[in-house]
């Protein structure tokens, strides 16, 4: 299966624009890394939303210069969760749930998993990346 050019363009540069902002948001606080990793690719998804939106509404002009669901779908779960659901209601972009079903779901999974990896930042013991037996403990107490 091909990936089409626009799918692998947009998402390189969405994702390369989330950790570029991201990264330079860190350099300018002093909050935890993760709170500039959301709002970074919140921003970005936000963006790619309005773009989307604005191409959508040029029709035939611009008709290859669409975002594709893939891009939107990955900014979401990467960190863009609160980006996504901005820019959906403030373009009414993508809100249609017959037309676009696997948006909300991913939406709602991505907001749930990153609320839960927030609380636990937050609340739980510190996370341990190493050794991967240290990733089934994730909801562990300590």
């Amino acid at each position: 299966m091909a990936v089409k050019r626009s799918t692998l363009v947009y998402t390189l540069v969405g994702v390369g624009l989330g950790v570029l902002l991201a990264t330079s948001f860190q350099a300018r606080l002093t909050v935890h890394p993760y709170v500039t990793w959301l709002a970074g690719f919140s921003v970005i998804t936000w963006a790619l939303y309005a773009w989307d939106k604005r191409v959508a509404e040029l029709g035939k002009i611009l008709r290859g210069w669409r975002v594709p669901e893939f891009t939107l779908n990955l900014m979401a779960l990467l960190g863009g969760f609160l980006g996504a659901w901005i820019g959906r209601a403030m373009f009414e972009h993508k809100t249609n749930v017959r037309e676009h079903p696997q948006i909300l779901i991913v939406l709602i999974t991505s907001t749930v998993l990153h609320t839960l990896l927030i609380v636990r930042l937050l609340w739980g013991p510190p996370l341990v990346l190493w050794p991967p037996e240290a990733w089934l403990s994730f909801f562990s107490s300590g």
